[in-house]
């Protein structure tokens, strides 16, 4: 069954390559053809051969060369949209007509290698989109009692087993409940070295098993995978256009009527001037191939989706070229704090102790009652206390009060732990006011009957790039902001660390909220969070950007932009890449503006021919700014066969 599926998707595969080759074989062949005649035509021509006979040669030229355009164009007529191959149909024929048929077979024939150029380079962007699809295993090994089934992924349930062998691709989603080994992630988070995976560890489909044996519970059906959105959401983000795509899209609905308003009008004006018909045609004819707009309407697409498919390559998910633009517009980026600047993991790391307390009561009390807490906070101390030897004491009883601690009674004594807030709603003051701030950091304090016995100061490790991130964003003219729920003592050091310019602590949701809309109101801001506690804030900026949203469908959703990791350093990356598309896109408009002007006047003066005019106004253009756009398609690949990854290992790795 295995080799049976196997063939099967092989099959189809390569039916798909061949009909794709024939189609590339037939229009080189026509255009090969087309050279031939346009070749022979010249040739009679030079020769002396009557005029009539030159004239088979040309109209077999033009008509091979025109075989898909021609009627294009003149289907245009009938739906009264007017487009690039009426224009070039008209000035190909009108060219024949004035008894230049060497003319324009030589415009049908150079507009007809701009168009396969176009192709090419189409399917140079549609491949880096297929690289993704690419991605998704054709069939999967499904453990069934004491056999295994070869199957499509779409046929897998989720809960059944499928089996990962080494070198081999995982095809779905879900947990490992057999085996450890190291996988190679970097397809979906675009993390560069392989990640250790053992029993209870999520997996995900595209993902290559390196070396060891899995067996994988499926906790995702195939259209619902990781990867799968990912294709998905890239897919629809080429829908998605930038504000200058669309402008271009919108004056080009008028741009043609206009352009073959204006070539008839000039070659009016020139017979009323008394220039001869033939020359007055010419050159409205001239004017009318060097308006095409191929050129700049082609570049901004090809730019847009090499950037889209180049940065869901790195692990980073765009929803569409509209967030490209306004990222490369970006000058201030706002950070929430805790599991986004900071690992999210809390320890302890100092304790004042007041009242003649000791350390080991202060950890043995937090122990007791916060042991029956799930806040990070509660999981901190209870390490804390774990680590040193202490043993719990059951509470006698226990409270929990919501955002602010927990109150309980251990051997007999009431006790509360919990933050200032807490003790300020029990009347509580503390008897060492120079210590209310003791230590830097989130400060939980520990108190019985009444009498506080001491201060616990937590402190969130910082991310190792996080310094870095934020002087290259200094670098680049960005101003940085904190914003976060955590209280001042805790956010002030890891700003002064990292050197953040703003701070705002003790925000609430709301709150974070209207500090990005009042931002919003004079810069261009990016909000960076988890995706989910800081979905009003990302949804107001201008640009909202979840981190490490692997495993969370509704930051994927929600979410402008999506780090399928948790690496800081690919914001600047993608804002210098953001810059870097929208200058190539201007860079490629003003050059095809320029150059269409500047041979348009030539053209008026009659000082250049029709086919130069093509030549350099349209595929020399049209080629020059292909070129330009695909520097932004990337060329790294992710080793998706045994022999790649022996070939790693080889070389030591």
């Amino acid at each position: 069954m295995s080799q049976e599926s196997s063939s099967v998707c092989q099959h189809c595969a390569a039916e798909k390559a061949q009909r794709e080759e024939v189609s590339f074989t037939i229009k080189y062949a026509l255009g090969l053809f087309s050279a031939v005649m346009l070749s022979t035509g010249l040739l009679m021509e030079f020769l002396g051969f009557p005029e009539l006979w030159t004239y088979v040669p040309f109209i077999l030229a033009l008509l091979s060369a025109g075989r898909w355009v021609i009627p294009s164009g003149l289907k245009s007529i009938i739906r009264a949209h007017l487009g690039i191959s009426f224009l070039m149909t008209v000035a190909a024929i009108g060219a024949m007509l004035i008894g230049e048929p060497a003319e324009g077979a030589l415009v049908m024939f150079l507009f007809y290698i701009a168009e396969l150029l176009e192709e090419k380079s189409g399917d140079k962007v549609r491949k880096e989109i297929e690289s993704l699809i690419n991605l998704e295993s054709v069939t999967v090994n499904v453990k069934m009692d004491d056999m295994e089934s070869c199957m499509p992924p779409d046929e897998v349930l989720v809960d059944q087993i499928i089996i990962v062998r080494p070198g081999e691709r995982i095809g779905l989603d879900g947990i490992i409940v057999k085996g450890d080994s190291t996988v190679n992630q970097a397809p979906i988070t675009g993390e560069s070295l392989p990640i250790a995976k053992t029993l209870g560890d999520e997996v995900y489909a595209g993902s290559i098993n390196f070396d060891g044996y899995l067996e994988i519970r499926v906790t995702k059906i195939s259209k619902d995978s990781v990867l799968s959105r990912i294709i998905h959401l890239v897919k629809e983000a080429r829908n998605d256009k930038a504000p200058t795509e669309r402008t271009i899209a919108r004056i080009s609905h008028v741009y043609t009527p206009v352009v073959v308003l204006g070539s008839f009008s000039l070659a009016l004006i020139f017979i009323i001037l008394g220039a001869p018909l033939h020359d007055a045609v010419y050159r409205g004819l001239t004017l009318l191939v060097i308006s095409c707009p191929c050129a700049f309407a082609l570049s901004i697409p090809i730019s847009m989706v090499s950037t889209l498919t180049g940065s869901a390559r790195e692990g980073v998910l765009v929803k569409g070229a509209s967030h490209i633009e306004e990222l490369s517009k970006v000058t201030v980026v706002a950070f929430d704090k805790t599991g986004t600047l900071t690992e999210g993991n809390l320890a302890v790391h100092e304790i004042c102790l007041h009242n003649e307390s000791t350390e080991e009561q202060i950890l043995k009390v937090a122990y007791s009652l916060e042991n029956m807490s799930e806040h990070p906070i509660a999981e901190a101390l209870v390490d804390a206390a774990t680590k040193i030897g202490i043993q719990n004491t059951q509470a006698d009883e226990f409270y929990v009060v919501p955002g602010k601690g927990v109150k309980g009674v251990v051997s007999g004594e009431p006790y509360l732990v919990g933050s200032k807030q807490l003790l300020d709603d029990e009347n509580i003051s503390l008897d060492y006011p120079s210590q209310h701030s003791c230590g830097s950091g989130t400060l939980v304090y520990v108190v019985r009957d009444s009498r506080h016995l001491g201060t616990i100061a937590l402190v969130d490790t910082i991310r190792d790039e996080a310094k870095e991130v934020i002087s290259a964003l200094h670098r680049k003219g960005i101003k940085t902001v904190m914003l976060t729920g955590d209280n001042m003592s805790a956010a002030i050091p890891v700003a002064e660390t990292i050197g953040i310019d703003d701070v705002n602590a003790e925000l609430l949701p709301g709150e974070k909220l209207e500090m990005v809309k009042r931002l919003s109101e004079n810069e261009t801001v990016l909000f960076l969070g988890d995706g989910i506690n800081d979905a009003p804030a990302l949804a107001a900026a201008d640009i909202g950007v979840a981190m490490g949203v692997i495993a969370s469908d509704a930051a994927i959703e929600t979410a402008d932009i999506a780090l399928m990791d948790e690496d800081l350093s690919k914001i600047p990356r993608l804002i210098e890449r953001a810059k870097k598309t929208m200058s190539i896109v201007h860079q490629n408009v003003v050059i095809s503006i320029s150059v269409k002007l500047f041979i348009g006047f030539l053209a008026m003066l009659g000082m250049i021919s029709l086919w130069v005019a093509v030549a350099a106004g349209d595929m020399g253009l049209t080629l020059l700014v292909i070129v330009n756009a695909l520097r932004l398609v990337r060329k790294n690949k992710v080793p998706d066969s045994v022999s790649s990854i022996q070939l790693e290992r080889s070389n030591g790795h």
